[in-house]
């Protein structure tokens, strides 16, 4: 994939923002989860359309570093039209979206219409080239709109749910689609539950999902604590379904590596983003699982080294994500 000079520079900022992130657990300064306290729901723009594809993951990821309340974003243009402005030395995010430059047999560019109107013959013999673009935007706690849209604001942040106070008897948290999705076995494959493990994973021999049983994950007396650890039940649960994803028969990643190995730490790096993602928009927070800090040195190095890394990484967390979502949310 060939970029240009603005496109490295946006891929390295998604990149820095990544690895300052990593940098936060190496240092032990973990306390607010991958994406900190999670609203319920998807990025949106100030017309409340949901942001697609890597961007998701990375205003998410802009909101918890800036401690944004809202995922909500919008074009200085946006803002200006509704009569407010953006702050005095406010920072931009980027957001990328891909075009497509067609060319015919000739070399010659042609428009889409004139692409789409050709014959599966003639749409052979054309190029059709991926071009990366960007815009940037700002989110809502970096302009005035709650003091020139008080009205549109409120509509906009009534469609964010804060994690539901649902317990079970025992002071855990519940999330009642998950268990129901538990309960039915409506997942893409097998997952046992309710026997004791020692250990989360996927096999993918069997294509089958093992997770200790929810009360094992119950190891702290303090209320707050004890409901945290009924997130990490179903945040571990997540990443397992991550990894189930990947086979061939569904979203065919390279599930080919053996632990400890470059492609391992990829599918480990998707797993995680995807279980925060995931936890982020069904309203619960997802820490790292210990197993996966291993591969933090890996993570930091190769997107230091390609920060175009950053991409695939990023698209394949939203297919895994949007898989996961579109069987669970309700």
């Amino acid at each position: 994939m060939k970029l240009t000079e603005q496109n490295e520079r946006i891929l390295k900022q998604f990149s820095e923002m990544m690895i300052n992130r990593m940098e936060q657990v190496k240092a032990g300064d973990w306390e607010k989860g991958w994406l900190g306290a999670p609203k319920g729901g998807a990025p949106m723009n100030i017309n409340g359309k949901a942001y697609k594809g890597s961007n998701v993951m990375m205003l998410l990821l802009a909101s918890a570093m800036n401690d944004y309340e809202y995922p909500v974003y919008c074009t200085m243009l946006q803002a200006n039209k509704m009569r407010a402005h953006i702050k005095k030395g406010e920072k931009s995010t980027p957001v990328i979206y891909w075009e497509h430059i067609y060319k015919d047999a000739a070399n010659r560019t042609i428009d889409e219409d004139t692409y789409r109107n050709m014959s599966d013959a003639e749409r052979a013999g054309c190029s059709r080239i991926p071009v990366l673009k960007s815009y940037r935007v700002f989110n809502i706690a970096q302009t005035n709109l709650d003091e020139t849209q008080p009205d549109k604001m409120a509509k906009l942040k009534a469609m964010f749910t804060t994690a539901a106070d649902s317990m079970d008897d025992k002071g855990m948290y519940c999330n009642d689609a998950i268990d129901s999705m538990l309960a039915t076995q409506s997942w893409l494959c097998p997952i046992k539950h309710d026997k004791p493990s020692d250990r989360a994973f996927y096999s993918q021999g069997s294509d089958c999902i093992v997770v200790p049983m929810k009360k094992q994950f119950k190891r702290h007396r303090k209320q707050a604590e004890v409901f945290a650890d009924g997130q990490e039940f179903y945040s571990t649960l997540i990443h397992e379904m991550v990894h189930s994803t990947g086979i061939e028969s569904r979203l065919n990643r390279s599930m080919q590596g053996r632990f400890g190995s470059e492609k391992y730490a990829k599918e480990e790096l998707v797993a995680e983003l995807g279980a925060a993602r995931v936890s982020y928009e069904l309203g619960f927070d997802s820490r790292i699982l210990s197993n996966s800090a291993a591969y933090l040195d890996s993570w930091i190095a190769a997107l230091k080294q390609e920060p175009s890394f950053i991409l695939t990484v990023m698209n394949d967390v939203e297919k895994a994500s949007k898989l996961i979502l579109d069987k669970v949310a309700v």
